[in-house]
């Protein structure tokens, strides 16, 4: 089984016959079609969800052809802007993919709330003539995507290593004594900053012993 990282917000557990190693492309099948990702990493572990299979390596034909569809891809993206602004939807498109058989659009954004977008979903599949999805993402995936410097001089930690951005609350930051105002506390996006988890661990069995 490997992970594949099919978007910068999406990463699924695929099947594979053959040996891969992370940061191979590969072309994975599932329901939804064929598409291309990037191999994360492969364990001999069970999952309990299966989202399709690795067909094979990504050749060069692949990889031009995932190239071109970026030209596409943000064709889509300033369509799907024009038709937020049109329906005054409080939403901020941020990523847009396309699938390598071209089946399906995905469209991320982000947003204050959870909104009602039918219409808007109606109205991009019939000016794309395609299959689409659309996604509410968090304002910490955004600045996985789009990176920064964070309050302690390197690059932010979402954008450079972290595969997955767990939960952090204010009681991590209690149990390491750290008594500060919160602004001090908080990353570029807006939330508590991810590191408070990184040494919970180690407090949590310190404190026990």
């Amino acid at each position: 089984m490997c992970e594949v990282e099919i978007t910068p917000f999406r990463v699924e557990a695929c099947s594979a016959e053959k040996e891969y190693f992370p940061g191979e492309m590969v072309i994975i099948k599932s329901r939804e079609g064929i598409d291309i990702g990037k191999v994360v990493d492969c364990t001999a572990e069970d999952v309990a969800r299966i989202y399709g299979e690795i067909l094979r390596k990504a050749n060069e034909e692949d990889i031009e052809k995932k190239k071109e569809l970026k030209d596409y891809e943000e064709f889509c993206l300033i369509e799907f802007r024009r038709a937020v602004r049109e329906f005054n939807l409080h939403m901020k498109p941020v990523y847009t993919h396309c699938q390598l058989d071209e089946e399906r659009v995905i469209f991320y954004f982000t947003a204050e709330r959870r909104l009602e977008f039918r219409k808007l979903h109606r109205y991009i599949s019939q000016k794309l003539n395609k299959r689409v999805v659309i996604k509410q993402i968090g304002v910490r995936d955004y600045s996985k995507l789009f990176g920064g410097i964070g309050p302690c001089g390197r690059e932010l930690c979402c954008s450079t290593f972290l595969r997955q951005l767990k939960s952090i609350s204010l009681r991590m930051a209690r149990e390491q004594n750290l008594y500060v105002s919160p602004n001090k506390l908080t990353g570029v996006c807006g939330k508590l900053l991810c590191c408070l988890n990184f040494e919970e661990d180690f407090y949590s069995e310190f404190k026990e012993k």
